[in-house]
């Protein structure tokens, strides 16, 4: 699927589609666990910024870990899929 095919969706959407609240979504954007442009409540978010998301999303729940730590463990278990790629 090319980026011009992926879905677009409004940060409304994507606070309901996982489940969480706007804050929240607001902190993992400023961890930069997803890169947007602009206003967060006016960027438009692909399927990719949703996976991600969901995944930050459950890594907080699952292990109560805050926004900051859970951008750690994802950057964590990025540079391990590189490696197992490499």
């Amino acid at each position: 699927m090319t980026q011009e095919q992926d879905i677009q969706l409004t940060f409304d959407e994507i606070v309901r589609a996982c489940d969480n609240n706007a804050e929240w979504v607001i902190s993992v954007i400023e961890e930069e666990i997803i890169a947007i442009q602009g206003n967060p409540q006016q960027a438009s978010y692909s399927g990719f910024q949703l996976s991600r998301i969901r995944r930050a999303h459950r890594i907080s729940r699952d292990f109560e870990a805050s926004v900051p730590a859970t951008a750690l463990i994802l950057q964590l278990l990025d540079e391990l899929e590189m490696l197992r790629k490499g």
